[in-house]
């Protein structure tokens, strides 16, 4: 009989442990959490109530654990600051151009939403995606650094001048400073708990997952029901995602620039922070307004799963 009860605690707690194992996996997985949230929004429908709030939240979370990877101390010389201004050139200069452009085919609620996007600051997941290729991560920790402290000035900046007085000046300041400065502040903080990687991307991730559920869900009428307006959207999206990316990469080899280098000046050319966009869009508009950065995150995502294909093939 002990040696019964023995054997069942085993089997128990080996199936518990298999279990967690992959519960774990697929919270450490960026591409399969993004689909999860995307999928389950679509299909109930996101939240009933305080989908803003949530989004905020969730935001928050997002950008403070994110934010607590970029070490600004580990960055000497003038290299990296060089490095930071060429990579904010590349994303607020030439990829902020592009999604203007789209922006402007568009109609008011969309287009306001490509505004947004391009208005955002680089994405902080530019970090982790840099070491995964094999680019320079310490450049890139400093340039994430320099574009978010851009972005202080230049997100009102442009949203005012591309939107004007659609947006409230008050309201937008406010959520700057609750969306930006406040993880800023509070990933320094974080930085010193010393959290394990593995727990810091599953939070991250799951927090990730639950912007894109709450906002998939406030926007499923116009996913379902507008089709054709998605699949000309979803083309913008792969110029945007794919069209920039791959012709910054082709540029780059031809001038001979290293591939260490090449890989984050294309992130930079291809990445923005749809976080930020989606909720910024909920918080100072309609969930409408967030479609375009929704979309985008799906291609960001796929983007990224061909980059880890293409780079090892890459020459140098």
């Amino acid at each position: 009989m002990a040696v019964t009860t023995q054997i069942g605690t085993v089997f128990v707690v080996n199936w518990s442990f298999e279990q967690w194992m992959r519960v774990s996996g697929l919270l450490e997985s960026y591409a399969a959490m993004m689909a999860l949230g995307l999928v389950l929004g679509l299909v109930t429908g996101g939240f009933p109530a305080y989908t803003k709030e949530v989004s905020m939240a969730s935001l928050v979370v997002l950008m403070t654990l994110s934010l607590s990877n970029v070490k600004l101390g580990e960055a000497r010389g003038k290299e990296p600051v060089r490095h930071a201004l060429i990579c904010l050139g590349i994303n607020y200069g030439i990829l902020t151009g592009l999604i203007v452009a789209i922006a402007f085919l568009f109609s008011d609620e969309y287009r306001w939403g490509w505004i947004l996007m391009a208005a955002a600051p680089s994405a902080v997941s530019i970090v982790p995606f840099t070491t995964v290729l094999g680019g320079e991560t310490v450049k890139s920790l400093f340039s994430t650094a320099a574009n978010y402290l851009a972005a202080l000035a230049l997100m009102p900046i442009l949203t005012w001048l591309l939107i004007g007085s659609e947006v409230s000046g008050v309201s937008l300041v406010y959520s700057l400073l609750l969306l930006i400065v406040l993880p800023m502040a509070a990933s320094r903080a974080v930085m010193r708990l010393r959290i394990e990687k593995s727990l810091n991307t599953s939070f991250m991730n799951l927090s990730f997952a639950l912007l894109i559920f709450a906002v998939t869900g406030s926007n499923r009428d116009a996913f379902l029901g507008e089709p054709a307006l998605i699949l000309i959207m979803s083309l913008a999206c792969v110029v945007r995602t794919f069209g920039i990316g791959l012709g910054t990469e082709g540029i780059l080899r031809r001038f001979g620039v290293p591939k260490a280098s090449r890989v984050t000046y294309v992130l930079y050319a291809s990445y923005k922070n749809l976080g930020l966009t989606a909720t910024l869009a909920i918080a100072l508009f309609v969930p409408l307004v967030a479609v375009p950065a929704t979309i985008c995150i799906v291609f960001e995502v796929v983007w990224m799963i061909f980059l880890l294909r293409y780079y090892p093939k890459a020459p140098g």
